[in-house]
């Protein structure tokens, strides 16, 4: 079904000799001809492809929709599964969810026309209800970057199949690389609207961090690859921090808030063990934490509503941001 074209985008059919050739660059081992003439017949018989004929050879696509799934859900959706498909498919904000329902969009529109077919109130509040919800992010919106989806794909199925990546990636101080290298892929991780791919390479002895957004190219490689011994992406990621970009080690971080800035850390500690004290319109919060450029950045969202008690290396260093700031404002 993935190398066919799609009849509800108007693709020209192909060739079963063509369906062959696409289905030898894309696995490793290749049915022959005529066991992918045979499947398709199959398939034709269950609805899930068309076929014309030209002369004695066939031409191959399939029906509108994801692997023939939209056509047949057409007529048996139900309206709470038509409601389930549009909510995922509104309030989807993260990116990598995002990406991978690109592949049920057909899906998506057949929920949208039977929310659009309503008999009576009942089916009525369906339709309504999609418009009582609203999803809002607690940071300032970005634009971020797109990720190409044909890249997105290749990624994904070299990670899934554990296939080495050939890849061109330019970063932000070489922006015109065109050299390719080649990772062994471990993981997908999105921080904060940016996807990042977790892959490792020959003789180094750390994974490294590869922004989707700056892939020029991506292609599997038909050579596997043997996992890192004892790497998880979850301790990379939760424990290790390493998506909290230059952690310096732990440290014992004291706050004092004012004006209500840290009253959130009540009910969302930044640390297990988390401590606090409060005064008339001070909150004080004790913490063990990782310093990282990441916590630089909360703390001078809160401008003058927080001041940092400890360690006093940080306390020097952000007391020197604020004169620096503060010169840049009065000699203006």
């Amino acid at each position: 079904m993935q190398v066919l074209p799609d009849a509800g985008k108007g693709e020209e059919p192909i060739s079963t000799p063509d369906v062959h050739g696409k289905l030898c660059v894309r696995l490793l081992d290749p049915p022959v001809v005529k066991t992918v003439q045979r499947r398709l017949e199959e398939m034709l018989r269950d609805s899930l492809v068309v076929m014309e004929q030209r002369g004695r050879a066939k031409y191959w696509r399939k029906v509108a929709g994801a692997s023939g799934l939209a056509a047949k859900a057409a007529g048996t959706m139900t309206y709470d599964e038509a409601l389930a498909l549009q909510t995922l498919r509104r309030f989807s904000t993260w990116r990598i969810p995002t990406l991978v329902a690109e592949t049920l969009s057909p899906l998506f529109d057949v929920a949208a026309k039977r929310l659009a077919t309503v008999n009576n109130q009942h089916e009525r509040r369906y339709r309504k209800w999609i418009d009582k919800i609203e999803v809002e992010t607690g940071s300032f919106a970005l634009q971020y970057p797109e990720v190409d989806s044909d890249i997105f794909a290749m990624v994904s199925q070299a990670l899934f199949n554990e296939q080495k990546l050939e890849i061109v990636y330019q970063p932000r101080t070489k922006v015109d690389n065109t050299e390719a290298k080649v990772v062994h892929p471990l993981g997908l991780v999105e921080v904060g609207g940016l996807v990042y791919l977790v892959a490792a390479m020959p003789r180094h002895p750390n994974p490294a961090m590869y922004r989707l957004d700056r892939l020029v190219r991506a292609t599997m490689l038909p050579e596997s690859f043997a996992q890192p011994r004892g790497f998880r992406l979850s301790e990379y990621v939760r424990e290790q921090r390493h998506f909290d970009f230059m952690v310096e080690g732990v440290i014992d971080l004291r706050l004092r808030f004012r004006n209500g800035a840290g009253n959130h850390l009540l009910e969302a500690p930044l640390s297990d063990d988390q401590q606090v004290r409060q005064g008339d319109d001070t909150l004080e919060v004790r913490g063990t934490v990782l310093l990282s450029q990441r916590l630089r950045w909360w703390l001078r969202a809160f401008g003058p509503n927080v001041e940092v008690l400890a360690p006093e290396r940080l306390r020097s260093e952000l007391a020197a941001e604020a004169m620096a700031l503060a010169g840049i404002y009065a000699g203006r």
